[in-house]
């Protein structure tokens, strides 16, 4: 499932699909992105996200389909439309700075007498990420948030139209990465760019995107916004990836689902069979001597924590609460409440029911 998206796409791809060997990486992947937005490309490992940003760069051939930039034909039928000529910026995960070359000499690399004004430019692109009081150092000199703020102002130099960003935050520790982050999408939302950026980290594309793309296995298989995306899945297999989930079968009537839980609010007007989910969040527990769950693991991180919830037909629920849980322990019986519409499922198929 995709959105609706804007006539004047920024970047359009149509039917990407690539095979090294015998092995597909991409098959049949649609992107539409608007100018302006950050879309994460997101998935596991291996299943060809960096591949698909490759093709868009054009450091990769398709076996078939088309990529458009900016309205223009890059990579299709009888066209092949080189990297330097495609005005694509592009940073990669180990920021691939020249060691022997200044921070200002890094930025300018990209330039290639492309730009008249050079020395402007250059001012320019290193005011807007930070880094023009440091201009004169050499990479080994930065630490590891300013280096890849360097790779980002030479990919912003020549003023792409588009800036491919590829695992960006992975090198940075834990500590940095938040701050990172922030500051990165300030730039790119200063500089008015359209982006990607290809990751696994849910938590990043959630709190960073724009739009989200899910892609397992070489497919993309919705795109979304994030709340969207995280509150409405298209399937099982996007919610079960996406953040924890709990799932239940139900019996669904119209506006309700009939399950364990009792008649629960459908998010679509839905009939037959299901299975539904919803967000660990989304459970209430009240203690109770009586109840028909039984809480027999406690994950505590500090701003949340996690209980598990053994229910009386043996089903296994999960409960994130923020702050402090008193009265709540392992080996206490509570009652479970959930008051959210839920998404609801075929028990068989694991694609979204169909309205009626």
């Amino acid at each position: 499932m995709t959105t609706e998206t804007d006539q004047q796409s920024a970047i359009r791809c149509r039917h990407l699909c690539k095979h090294f060997g015998d092995v597909p990486a991409a098959c049949g992947v649609d992107l539409d992105i608007e100018s302006g937005r950050f879309l994460a490309l997101l998935g596991p490992s291996g299943c060809g996200k960096t591949t698909v940003l490759r093709m868009i760069a054009g450091f990769e051939m398709p076996d078939i389909g088309e990529v458009e930039i900016g309205g223009r034909l890059v990579s299709g039928p009888d066209v092949f439309v080189q990297p330097e000529q495609r005005r694509v910026g592009m940073v990669f995960q180990e920021y691939a700075l020249f060691p022997h070359l200044t921070v200002e000499e890094n930025a300018a690399f990209g330039l290639n007498g492309r730009v008249s004004h050079r020395p402007e430019r250059i001012h320019e692109v290193l005011t807007l990420v930070g880094l023009e009081g440091v201009r004169d150092r050499m990479p080994h000199e930065l630490s590891g948030g300013q280096q890849q703020r360097v790779a980002l102002a030479r990919a912003l130099a020549p003023r792409p139209e588009l800036i491919l960003l590829d695992e960006p935050f992975s090198n940075l520790d834990a500590a940095l990465r938040d701050r990172v982050r922030q500051e990165v999408r300030q730039i790119l939302r200063k500089a008015g760019v359209t982006a990607i950026f290809v990751t696994h980290d849910q938590e990043e594309a959630l709190s960073l995107a724009d739009e989200i793309a899910v892609m397992i296995d070489g497919r993309i298989m919705q795109t979304d916004r994030p709340e969207r995306l995280y509150r409405r899945p298209a399937s099982h297999l996007v919610a079960t990836f996406l953040g924890d989930a709990n799932f239940l079968p139900g019996t669904a009537r119209g506006d309700t689902v009939e399950c364990e839980l009792g008649a629960l609010p459908a998010l679509e007007s839905v009939q037959g069979e299901v299975e539904i989910m919803f967000r660990p969040e989304d459970l209430l527990l009240t203690a109770d001597d009586n109840g028909p769950g039984e809480i027999i693991e406690r994950t505590y991180f500090g701003h949340d924590q996690m209980l598990k919830i053994r229910m009386n037909s043996q089903t296994l629920l999960k409960s994130r609460l923020v702050g402090c849980c008193r009265g709540l322990h392992e080996g206490q019986r509570v009652r479970v409440h959930l008051e959210t519409p839920v998404m609801a499922y075929p028990s068989r198929y694991g694609c979204p029911v169909a309205t009626v």
